[in-house]
């Protein structure tokens, strides 16, 4: 079956992120319709010469270093794009983006992974899966992952679109199974629109029998208690943070989750605070360093 962007309805909808009150086209649609089918659709979500320029960016930085993942070396990963370059910051710390996902997770949230996908002429389809996984917590239980990926070329189902199996997410103790056991569509969607779904959600990348490349962006989200799948502390070289806007440095995990006392802390304190401040020995009494809270 296939699944047509274009169907969902939209409306702008309201949401306070980053201290600041913005509008999301279909917010409040696309939370709902991810609670029932475990994953929406947001067209347009980057204008054309937005994918335009990240798409020459992604050649240029990227490209080079990506690599071909075995055993057929026919679909394309770069992982760690945050230690790599500089061209999807803004992509990752949108506050759109953070509304949806605070929507789906609630307020603490953190990156865990962002990552460029291509999948080569030949790729073969991947087997379903589901993004929370890979920690060991005993379902039902709470969401605790939010997957975004942003299309740069057309999604079809000739070059690979994106399987998932709605509502699967609601099946807490079922072992994920593969067509044609389970009932799949994929999403057909242009460059430029974003695809969301729910961490619990069966879902994979599908076949290339086309003759041209299928990029995309991953950017995973979880919750700011959870170890991130991508250790973005060892990931983003330390040179690279103040080049950051302070809420995407935030995002990768310099925060403190919860409360002052919550995971993430330094001292008590914000550890963006206290990035530069912190050398073996230190006297937090120090006049320099910021007060407890």
């Amino acid at each position: 079956m296939v699944e047509a962007a274009k169907k969902m309805i939209r409306k702008p909808d309201s949401a306070k992120v980053f201290d600041g009150e913005i509008i999301v086209a279909g917010l409040d649609d696309g939370l709902a319709h991810i609670e029932e089918f475990g994953y929406a659709v947001f067209p347009q979500w980057l204008s054309k010469e937005r994918v335009a320029r990240l798409g020459s960016d992604l050649l240029h930085d990227v490209h080079p270093i990506r690599e071909l993942m075995p055993p057929e070396r026919k679909t394309v990963r770069a992982h760690n794009l945050l230690g790599k370059t500089r061209c999807v910051d803004d992509l990752v710390c949108d506050p759109r983006l953070v509304a949806v996902v605070q929507g789906m997770l609630g307020s603490n949230v953190q990156v865990s992974v962002v990552a460029y996908f291509d999948l080569l002429p030949g790729a073969k389809a991947q087997g379903l899966h589901q993004d929370d996984g890979l920690w060991p917590v005993p379902r039902p239980h709470p969401p605790f992952v939010a997957n975004a990926v942003i299309a740069i070329d057309d999604f079809t189902v000739e070059n690979g679109a994106t399987t998932l199996v709605p509502e699967s997410h609601k099946w807490h103790d079922t072992p994920v199974r593969q067509p044609p056991d389970v009932e799949t569509v994929q999403v057909e969607m242009e460059a430029g629109t974003m695809l969301v779904w729910t961490g619990a959600l069966w879902h994979g990348g599908g076949e290339n029998r086309s003759n041209r490349s299928r990029r995309a962006i991953d950017i995973n989200f979880n919750l700011s208690y959870l170890r991130q799948q991508e250790n973005q502390f060892i990931g983003i070289p330390r040179d690279q943070l103040p080049k950051m806007p302070d809420r995407l440095r935030k995002l990768v995990g310099y925060q403190h989750g919860l409360s002052f006392v919550g995971p993430g802390m330094v001292d008590l304190r914000d550890p963006l605070q206290m990035l530069e401040a912190v050398e073996f020995g230190y006297n937090v009494n120090d006049e320099r360093f910021p007060p407890i809270g």
